[in-house]
């Protein structure tokens, strides 16, 4: 019974693992390029903002606090101590023409990055 179980569900898995070897070239082909242009694109959004906003929000530690909760880590029954980390954010004031000038770079390196990550698509036999 289990013998017949398992050739049954054979081509299945076999189908399965093809579909997704050929399901997303990008990943396989340009992993590292897609994830360096997912965090260059969040850092152009991030350094538009603060450009039309005149200033940049730091988040600082304010130290901890000790406070009583209600509950526990596994129960939500009994009172003990808790630790919030106390993280609040400040204006910071930033020069524009500098952060003008990082916008170009990033704006460059996700150029750049597209274009590899169009190569490598390329080279593994994906279309563009």
């Amino acid at each position: 019974m289990v013998l017949s179980f398992r050739l049954m569900f054979r081509p299945a898995l076999l189908c399965l693992s093809l579909a997704s070897a050929c399901a997303d070239t990008t990943t396989h082909c340009a992993g590292s390029e897609t994830r360096e242009l997912r965090i260059v694109e969040r850092l152009i959004e991030e350094t538009r903002a603060d450009i039309s906003r005149g200033y940049r929000r730091e988040r600082v530690d304010s130290g901890a606090t000790v406070n009583f909760c209600v509950g526990g880590h596994e129960s939500n029954v009994g009172v003990s101590f808790c630790t919030d980390p106390g993280r609040r954010s400040r204006p910071v004031a930033i020069d524009a023409e500098a952060e003008a000038r990082k916008l170009d770079a990033l704006l460059a390196r996700r150029d750049r990055l597209r274009a590899a990550i169009a190569a490598s698509q390329f080279a593994c036999g994906g279309s563009v």
